[in-house]
């Protein structure tokens, strides 16, 4: 229902109906306060009752039938359904999605960024993003995208984590690290590989100095093996490691011997880093191995190459 009050000299009509967010006008006059409110809750009397044309559904709905038809057939399905659970936390999923607007989701913008880096606000606000894409693509709703209208916040520059020759040794050389999580951190640093990849290996997949990799984050692909890699696969071989325990092992590596701010994707960093610095590979060698798929990202986030380093390659010339 309307609320009208007298506010600086001026009539202000605020309009509250539940499933839409609070409407707010100022007139000159009652009279023309009256009559806007007065159509105004026609018109979404009309909306919800299903009188008038299009009925559209609310965000929460919307949420989980987009999760459910389309989260659901994506690789990375379990990290999506995470974000969406946190999304349907928020207040605006219980507004229509024609209501959702540029301000709406500003709003929700600078009040993620609060608690929330940069990069993960640009990931539940492509799920957003995407969801109105659908809408209006596949199911039929007339809807405009509002996070299209937004100032999407600045993603950080890429990690350049390297690790020294110290701390490798802290794990490779110390009794209390798990032997089979030393083959894995090898293997890491020798094929560049994800953690979910290294973890889903299995001895078919190996054929030679060939290692098929069926799921990637990507698509499938098949990637060359050093020697040493050939030899650390034949002797350690099935993994015995799901992705996550590989992780929850390599915060307790770091931690315990005081390895600070490494991530275990750093040790694909460091590989590819290495391909570049000491086995002289182009763009292209590394890029088949990484199965990246476009250049400039691996330019980008791997090519970092110590200046030091290429300073001594450059006097070797």
């Amino acid at each position: 229902m309307a609320y009208i009050r007298r506010r600086k000299g001026s009539w202000q009509t605020v309009i509250r109906v539940q499933g839409y967010p609070p409407i707010t006008k100022t007139f000159k006059t009652k009279i023309d306060a009256q009559r806007y409110s007065r159509d105004l809750e026609n018109k979404l009397f009309r909306e919800k009752h299903d009188i008038a044309k299009k009925k559209f559904p609310i965000m929460r709905d919307a949420l989980i039938r987009y999760r459910d038809e389309v989260t659901a057939h994506k690789r990375s399905k379990e990290m999506e359904t995470k974000l969406i659970k946190y999304i349907l936390s928020e207040g605006f999923v219980n507004y229509a999605i024609n209501l959702m607007d540029r301000s709406l989701i500003a709003q929700y913008r600078d009040r993620a960024l609060r608690s929330l880096k940069s990069s993960s606000v640009n990931r539940r606000l492509a799920i957003i993003s995407h969801l109105f894409t659908i809408c209006k693509k596949e199911w039929g709703y007339d809807v405009v995208n509002p996070v299209l209208s937004i100032r999407r916040p600045t993603n950080p520059e890429p990690r350049d984590r390297r690790f020294t020759q110290q701390e490798l040794d802290k794990i490779f050389t110390c009794n209390r690290t798990n032997p089979h999580m030393k083959f894995i951190v090898r293997l890491a640093l020798e094929t560049g590989m994800r953690r979910s990849e290294i973890a889903n290996i299995k001895p078919e997949h190996v054929k030679g100095n060939l290692l098929t990799i069926p799921v990637a984050k990507t698509k499938p692909r098949k990637i060359p093996l050093t020697p040493k890699a050939v030899q650390l696969l034949q002797n350690n071989l099935p993994i015995k490691m799901s992705s996550n325990a590989i992780r929850l092992s390599w915060v307790r590596l770091t931690k315990k011997y005081g390895i600070e701010d490494a991530r275990f994707h750093d040790l694909r960093h460091e590989s590819l880093s290495r391909m570049f610095e000491e086995k002289s590979l182009n763009v292209p060698e590394v890029q088949l191995i990484s199965g990246h798929l476009e250049p400039r990202t691996l330019m980008r986030v791997y090519a970092n190459l110590r200046p030091q380093d290429l300073a001594n390659k450059l006097a070797k010339l």
